[in-house]
């Protein structure tokens, strides 16, 4: 026992004395170790899964319900394989979101996590059942309300979430004809305004010019994309949004 060196003892001590909401944040923060560009590995992200929930048994707070809407999308996007793994995942996470958002009403943060996990849900589910889900409506309600309550969280989120909606959104005549391609250039153009300008900004903003006839404008912002470096904790994120730009490139050169 003497042998053991000292500083294992403080490190035990240490960890026994994080709450689980710190842990959770330390494992979510380190949700790219391991990965490979943008397929990330299961075990951070699932001890982060695993202390917000049990943050939440404990003491409900508005972060560790941020957390776990977080940790869900990045687990079903960047982990999960399998379509009824990600059904499942994204299924949860948007339960949660529209319970968290009946809890914390004004908060931005709540409002947007929910609304990442319902584009995934619609992506995995496909069109049909997005559209019956009144998903459209949905996320232009929500983004409204996001610029409302704080128009630069997350970089200008809520003018993302608009703009992304307004690009992908089909128009249809008498039953969703608000969806606009100009104004969802322009919304883009302001989440770019906003904050560190994403690379996912950057990548919808350059859509959206694309299919606004700007071609050579758009082609240079995918440009940049691609030669992107990705870094930090972020980069599973980064590497998928380069990888989708380099995809979206060739199908426009054709």
């Amino acid at each position: 026992m003497k042998h053991i060196p000292i500083f294992f003892f403080f490190s035990l001590n240490l960890l026994l004395s994080q709450s689980e909401l710190e842990k959770a944040n330390k494992a979510y923060a380190s949700r790219s170790s391991g990965s490979i560009k943008n397929k990330a590995v299961s075990s951070q992200i699932n001890l982060a899964i695993k202390y917000y929930t049990q943050s939440i048994s404990k003491k409900r707070s508005l972060e560790a319900s941020i957390g776990i809407l977080k940790s869900y999308y990045f687990s079903g996007k960047y982990v999960l394989n399998g379509i009824d793994k990600k059904k499942d995942t994204f299924n949860r996470a948007v339960k949660l979101g529209e319970k968290f958002i009946l809890e914390y009403p004004d908060s931005p943060e709540i409002r947007y996590w929910y609304l990442v996990s319902l584009g995934s849900w619609a992506e995995v589910y496909g069109v049909i059942a997005a559209a019956r889900s009144g998903f459209a409506d949905i996320m232009k309600e929500h983004s409204e309300k996001i610029i409302e309550l704080d128009y630069k969280y997350k970089d200008g989120g809520g003018y993302f979430m608009l703009g992304v909606v307004h690009l992908r959104a089909p128009y249809i005549p008498f039953f969703l004809s608000w969806p606009d391609k100009i104004k969802a250039e322009k919304l883009l153009e302001s989440a770019t305004m906003t904050g560190k300008n994403t690379l996912p900004q950057k990548f919808n903003y350059a859509k959206a010019l694309y299919k606004n006839n700007q071609k050579i404008k758009a082609l240079e912002l995918l440009d940049g994309i691609v030669k992107s470096i990705p870094t930090g904790e972020d980069k599973v994120e980064e590497w998928d949004q380069i990888i989708e730009a380099k995809e979206y490139i060739k199908t426009i050169k054709e």
